[in-house]
């Protein structure tokens, strides 16, 4: 079945044409090229202000459960959670609202995220100039669907090895700068000690 029968999917906002030239009332999160990380995640520290003229639509703003998919290499897709919704989504990715019941977002979310389909997406990319994917690329997209409960069963493992691998190099991270700490005291001492 195609994506497209099961979802919205269509391009992000094109910034120019509802951006202010000054600071406004209307200020919003916005989702850019930095902000995504090969791993599937967004990195709000990398997010940008978009001042807007006006009042945005939900349309232009991710919402819990889109699966919003970088439009170039490497055509990462990314969950959007309560932690990333309401932000505006730029016309370099495009954005994937699911409609129907029968297709869980996790699961499409890990489906577009897996090498094979990435390959597909690649392949298809390649044969332009820009090595740009584009909506109705994804829009017609087929794939096979799953029942809900294989989808759930997918997805939730997906979501958790995710969690896990993210905890996994934040403890890394913390190791590091405790072996730092430990190694610059003992340079200290030792040093004290001449």
């Amino acid at each position: 079945m195609k994506i497209g029968a099961l979802a919205n999917v269509r391009s992000g906002l094109v910034l120019s044409r509802k951006q202010s030239r000054e600071p406004t009332d209307y200020r919003y999160p916005l989702i850019n090229l930095r902000c995504i990380q090969q791993e599937g995640i967004i990195d709000l520290n990398e997010s940008d202000i978009y001042e807007a003229k006006e009042l945005l639509k939900e349309e232009y703003l991710s919402q819990r459960g889109d699966i919003v998919v970088r439009l170039t290499a490497p055509y990462t897709a990314v969950l959007i959670d309560d932690t990333t919704s309401g932000m505006v989504i730029s016309s370099n990715f495009v954005v994937i609202r699911v409609e129907d019941k029968r297709l869980l977002p996790e699961y499409l979310f890990w489906l577009l995220n897996t090498e094979k389909v990435k390959r597909k997406i690649y392949e298809n990319a390649t044969s332009n100039m820009l090595g740009a994917v584009n909506a109705r690329f994804l829009a017609d997209f087929e794939l096979a669907l799953l029942s809900v409960e294989d989808q759930r069963k997918i997805s939730q493992f997906n979501l958790l090895a995710k969690r896990e691998r993210q905890l996994l190099r934040m403890l890394a991270d913390e190791k590091e700068k405790y072996y730092a700490g430990v190694l610059n005291q003992a340079y200290k001492r030792a040093k004290k000690g001449k």
